[in-house]
């Protein structure tokens, strides 16, 4: 775009860039601004005589972005929220809002992080919801649309269109049923890893098969998700183990190590609340796993007074506490 074309561009015409980068569709973006699908397309020509680009192209499921209109999407979104905080002076009121928050957590985040969370909001905002999903999914581009407020999980790198905040670190820990023949018969110096030589072992796959098919997409962009520890901290130093068994997630392992015979590297504060209930014994490992870093992931350009960054404060809060 050369500068006389930015000069005079209408920033209305950003406002149905933003809507079709959305909804993938002239009409739901007409419906969504109160535009007729005729206004929709005469704006998409305007942008694209401006951008130099196509922008959007038909789709078998509805209009598809160019790597182009991706690449443009997170800014021109966090500008508009700017400005619409500049000119907006009414201010993010919990005790009287009655928004839906749309998360994306693990099983074993809802189980170690999302109560407190929960806790917080029920006290500070009770018109407030709360819709955690799973880790499933286009997680960037659900971000980038809106579909998702929040992204809470281990991230090796995020794209920096987006902010990152970091909550804590996980370590591992081994785990046995607390009846396990291994548990009955450790003595008075208590159960080693060497102990455990010969007890089949899950592995929590964390869905990397999954992440593999979503790596190609375009769209991500930079999001990429930490799933498991390695089979090579898995095994202790002993590498006695037989197996493995792989399951997807670490709630499934510890249900399954609680009711077999069977032995698995699990987050230590999911494994600890098991352990406090008398359901499973901790056995430290001989080789530690590189810890694993969790943080919450948000859009770029959200009002520091805004909804989405009281919710970020009530996570980093909970998460202090753990």
């Amino acid at each position: 775009m050369n500068d006389a074309h930015f000069r005079t561009l209408d920033l209305n015409l950003l406002r149905v860039f933003d809507a079709l980068l959305e909804e993938e569709s002239a009409t739901r973006a007409g419906s969504k601004l109160g535009l007729t699908q005729s206004a929709i397309s005469h704006a998409l020509g305007r942008l694209r005589l401006s951008l130099g680009d196509e922008l959007f192209v038909r789709g078998p499921s509805g209009l598809q972005a160019t790597p182009r209109a991706v690449e443009m999407g997170g800014p021109v979104r966090a500008a508009l929220k700017m400005l619409e905080a500049a000119v907006t002076a009414s201010r993010f009121d919990p005790a009287v809002d009655q928004r839906t928050f749309h998360i994306s957590a693990s099983a074993y985040l809802c189980s170690v992080l999302m109560p407190g969370v929960v806790r917080r909001v029920q006290v500070q905002a009770p018109g407030v919801k709360l819709r955690i999903r799973g880790i499933e999914g286009p997680l960037a581009e659900d971000l980038d649309h809106g579909r998702l407020d929040m992204v809470i999980g281990g991230f090796e790198h995020v794209a920096p269109r987006f902010l990152h905040k970091p909550l804590f670190t996980e370590t591992g820990v081994w785990v046995i049923r607390v009846d396990h023949p291994v548990a009955l018969a450790a003595g008075p110096d208590g159960i080693t890893p060497q102990a455990l030589a010969g007890v089949p072992y899950l592995v929590v796959s964390g869905g990397q098969e999954n992440e593999e098919m979503r790596r190609g997409s375009r769209r991500e962009l930079g999001l990429r998700r930490i799933t498991s520890w390695s089979d090579d901290y898995a095994l202790p130093s002993t590498r006695g183990l037989k197996g493995p068994v792989t399951v997807p997630d670490a709630s499934s392992a510890l249900v399954m190590v609680s009711q077999t015979d069977m032995a698995a590297l699990l987050p230590r504060r999911l494994a600890t609340l098991a352990a406090d209930r008398g359901a499973v014994v901790l056995v430290e490992p001989t080789r530690h796993p590189e810890p694993a870093q969790f943080g919450a992931v948000i859009r770029g350009g959200e009002s520091e007074t805004g909804p989405v960054a009281w919710l970020m404060r009530l996570v980093a809060e909970s998460a202090a506490e753990l």
